[in-house]
């Protein structure tokens, strides 16, 4: 008897001794809900790879991660508190602060550092420039931040909105709609309207693309946005958050085919060509600058984004124009040093 009581004791303390190790482990991850701007698709894969791979856990976050209807929709989940950080168009947040001046957000990281916001039309279509979309049918998702973005782009562009039709359509309807001759041009990123062409059998040469950054529009891209109660009371989730981010961004980086495989976790119909394609499209036209390579992640030219600001609060005829230091605070992230790109 003796013995077996000596042996339930030795297992009674090793029960505890291991679970004294495992609670602080669970104790010290903390519960985070994340809204991405759109579906899971190759761009998304700088935040899916770090919870693959235990990215998000090495920093001690659990990271609930939900696929997005657009960046206006996003912003609206953030301030509502249904969710604790987005990720968004920067001025589809600026627009919304401007129209709900008493919930306002902050962008706290800058994730691409250019925008690939664009128009898209068909060759044969006869628009060539901006102003040929006068009198035109456009489509485009109502919370998308290409649509959300339009008004500037028409602004810089001197064309006359009041003489354009718009259809809002679902996400999955709007390139179809261009196919179809439904619409003759639509919105959206390029990183999501290309493959989507191809995917339904669209020569990247029979598409006329215009860029927002090249017709007078020097936007910056997504951020990660939350509200600035959330900020303050959660500054190191933000950093470490950030630091996961930048992991995830080097592994796509390294390996656009792991950031592929990535997403394919979250939709296995998904085409892996074009999703690879996608991927490689992302880094090049969002994510990857000789700024970025050089600074890390979240490197901002605070006159670029003055600049900017004053742009869209003219095109959104918001009362003030806000400051760079209103919209963007940088205060919660790492040092710059763990900003730069894993090796």
């Amino acid at each position: 008897m003796t013995a077996i009581r000596n042996r339930f004791a030795a297992w009674t303390l090793g029960v505890l001794a291991t679970g004294f190790l495992l609670l602080p482990a669970h104790a010290e991850e903390t519960k985070v809900r994340f809204l991405l701007d759109w579906a899971f698709q190759g761009q998304q894969a700088v935040f899916t790879i770090p919870s693959d791979d235990g990215g998000y856990k090495r920093v001690g976050l659990n990271v609930t991660l939900d696929r997005g209807s657009g960046s206006g929709d996003t912003v609206a989940k953030i301030a509502s508190g249904a969710y604790d950080i987005g990720l968004a168009d920067l001025y589809s947040m600026v627009r919304f602060n401007g129209e709900n001046p008493d919930h306002q957000l902050i962008a706290v990281m800058f994730v691409h550092d250019k925008s690939a916001l664009a128009v898209e039309t068909k060759m044969t279509s006869g628009i060539k420039v901006p102003k040929d979309l006068e009198g035109k049918t456009m489509a485009s998702p109502l919370g998308d931040a290409s649509r959300q973005l339009f008004p500037l782009f028409a602004d810089v562009n001197g064309i006359d909105q009041s003489t354009i039709k718009w259809s809002n359509v679902s996400p999955e309807l709007r390139e179809p709609m261009l196919v179809r001759g439904e619409a003759q041009a639509i919105t959206g990123h390029i990183t999501t309207v290309m493959p989507n062409l191809a995917g339904i059998g669209v020569s990247a040469s029979d598409i006329r693309v215009m860029p927002y950054v090249d017709y007078g529009v020097g936007l910056y891209g997504h951020v990660i946005v939350v509200r600035p109660d959330y900020a303050a009371k959660n500054p190191e989730v933000i950093r470490n958050f950030a630091r996961a981010t930048v992991h995830g961004l080097s592994v796509m980086k390294k390996s656009p085919e792991a950031g592929m495989a990535s997403v394919k976790k979250r939709d296995p119909l998904i085409n892996e060509v074009i999703e690879l394609g996608r991927v490689k499209m992302a880094l090049e036209y969002m994510f990857i600058t000789p700024n970025v390579l050089e600074n890390g992640m979240s490197n901002v030219d605070i006159p670029r984004l003055e600049k900017s600001l004053q742009q869209v609060a003219k095109a959104f005829n918001l009362k003030t124009v806000p400051t760079a230091a209103q919209v963007y605070v940088d205060k919660y992230l790492p040092p710059r040093s763990e900003l730069k790109l894993e090796p």
